[in-house]
């Protein structure tokens, strides 16, 4: 399956909530990357007090301490029970905020109270649709590139490029100016620029490739990190760096969510204005033709970038003995080699 790096798209990004809540926003009204358009309550679970227990008494004694009802609102360090005795008296406070959900066998049921979770549009565009109690489509037209790898995260911020794309992201390129930034270099090679970004409050970072030894430590950052090409130090390609070049100081949208099974990937988008007929349809499942520009996803051709000289609908046998639909790709040293669909990234 075709992926897609394409400059300028109609792009329409679904947003919806893990489980049932309510719609905030309307059909055809415009949001920003910030506009909650959904919310939704979600439980966060009970806490057992053997309140028989603590002040040791039988459990069908225990209405006579309680200061709340079942269903009431307790507060966490507020009193929920008193024990009067011969030299005055002793409270025991709740340990949470939420409500006492039931009283059983000598034990107060508290329930959490619920943590209200809401849903960001994280692009700037329109409501597209709705859907009713889950979340909306959100339209917009610019930049879509999909990365190879990303941590599952999401964010959004002004791109800035902090190195050129064959060149490793190094500390020394983060300074206050940073803040607010998705930064773009061409690989990492360490996470010491990474925890320099977190201290200055950038908001994502993207680069070509960075080592497998790192994948643990990436997953630590509270920003989005995203590698378009992979980790065996490729550079990013240069098709790809140009974009984002040529889009530095836009805001850019990261989606660090993939779904193997499902066939997507990580994407970063990129809003603009539509000054020229857009790309609609599924882009995804779009048809290489002759003359295509195209990145290579695997070795030993990964992120080289090449044009289609000839296209394959039938499975033709690869190098391994797999049959596969491809494309002959003429390399920049103008060499010829078959490459399967699925190792191809559409450059449009």
């Amino acid at each position: 399956m075709l992926t897609r790096v394409n400059p300028h798209t109609r792009i329409l990004r679904e947003r919806l909530l893990p489980h049932a809540g309510e719609v905030a926003v309307s059909k055809g009204q415009k949001v920003s990357p910030v506009q909650v358009v959904a919310r939704a309550s979600e439980p966060q679970g009970f806490a057992v007090v053997p309140a028989a227990e603590i002040l040791g008494v039988a459990a069908s004694e225990l209405s006579r301490y309680l200061l709340v009802e079942e269903g009431a609102a307790v507060q966490r360090k507020k009193p929920l029970l008193r024990q009067r005795k011969m030299l005055g008296s002793t409270e025991y406070v709740s340990p949470i905020n939420g409500v006492l959900y039931q009283v059983s066998s000598g034990r107060l049921i508290l329930q959490h109270t619920p943590r209200l979770l809401e849903l960001r549009a994280m692009v700037e565009g329109t409501v597209h649709s709705i859907r009713p109690g889950r979340g909306v489509v959100i339209a917009t037209s610019g930049a879509v590139i999909q990365a190879a790898w990303a941590t599952q995260q999401e964010g959004y911020g002004r791109l800035r490029i902090a190195a050129a794309g064959d060149s490793p992201l190094r500390e020394r390129h983060i300074d206050a100016d940073v803040r607010g930034t998705v930064l773009v270099a061409g690989c990492l090679t360490d996470v010491q620029a990474l925890k320099a970004a977190e201290d200055n409050s950038a908001r994502g970072v993207i680069v070509g490739s960075a080592p497998a030894s790192l994948l643990p430590a990436l997953h630590t950052f509270r920003f989005p990190i995203m590698i378009t090409e992979g980790f065996m130090g490729q550079p990013m390609a240069e098709p790809l760096f140009q974009l984002l070049q040529e889009a530095e100081g836009r805001d850019a949208s990261l989606f660090g969510q993939s779904n193997t099974s499902g066939g997507s990937r990580p994407e970063i988008i990129i809003p603009m204005p539509a000054t020229q007929p857009l790309q609609t349809g599924a882009p995804e499942a779009a048809d290489v033709k002759v003359g295509d520009r195209v990145r290579i996803l695997r070795a030993p051709y990964a992120s080289q970038v090449g044009k289609v000289v000839a296209v394959f609908t039938q499975p033709r046998r690869t190098s391994i003995g797999i049959q596969t639909p491809g494309a002959d790709v003429e390399l920049p040293d103008g060499e010829v080699v078959f490459i399967p669909d699925a190792n191809l990234d559409l450059l449009r």
